[in-house]
């Protein structure tokens, strides 16, 4: 199948207590016992509502689903933050963004994802989107965001949806 991903990227190797153990190239399998970094990010606009994507038919992984506003692995030697930046400026080209100061971690069989929140001013018609990564774009109001996700998305995204919101009304 041909994909967008690149699958010659360098990621780090983690045990389970989060300590760099290795490397490898995102072709490679991950070995029993490590863990691959990933980073996700839900963007609200002005106005509160959620900017979400639905993911190219040629990903490698849920290919044509609605995902979080902006995600990806982790790069060889780069923090969370750095991540998440650099995959919403890739897939997004947004870069004027204010961190919520929200995180959150989930634990797969052999990645653990890192979870953001930012806010931002912008209108639609100025995200531009990654082609090559991002099928669409569109903003939702929040419950309508959780519902998308929940019936179109990834397993764990709209219960991530839902606790940021949480989080924003405490």
């Amino acid at each position: 199948m041909k994909t967008t991903d690149t699958v010659d990227e360098w990621w780090n190797q983690y045990d389970e207590c989060g300590n760099i153990v290795g490397k490898q190239q995102r072709r490679d399998r991950v070995p029993a016992g490590r863990y691959h970094f990933v980073v996700n990010a839900f963007i609200f606009n002005q106005d509160g509502a959620v900017l979400l994507q639905q993911r190219s038919l040629s990903k490698l992984n849920h290919p044509g689903a609605w995902d979080c506003s902006a995600g990806g692995s982790a790069l060889r030697g780069e923090s969370a933050l750095t991540a998440i930046k650099r995959e919403i400026e890739e897939e997004l080209a947004l870069s004027s963004l204010v961190d919520l100061n929200w995180r959150d971690e989930f634990r797969g069989s052999d990645w653990v994802e890192e979870w953001f929140a930012f806010r931002g001013d912008f209108k639609l018609s100025a995200v531009k989107r990654q082609v090559a990564e991002v099928a669409q774009i569109a903003l939702f109001s929040p419950q309508r965001a959780v519902d998308k996700l929940h019936q179109q998305g990834i397993a764990n995204t709209s219960m991530q949806l839902q606790k940021v919101l949480n989080w924003l009304t405490q």
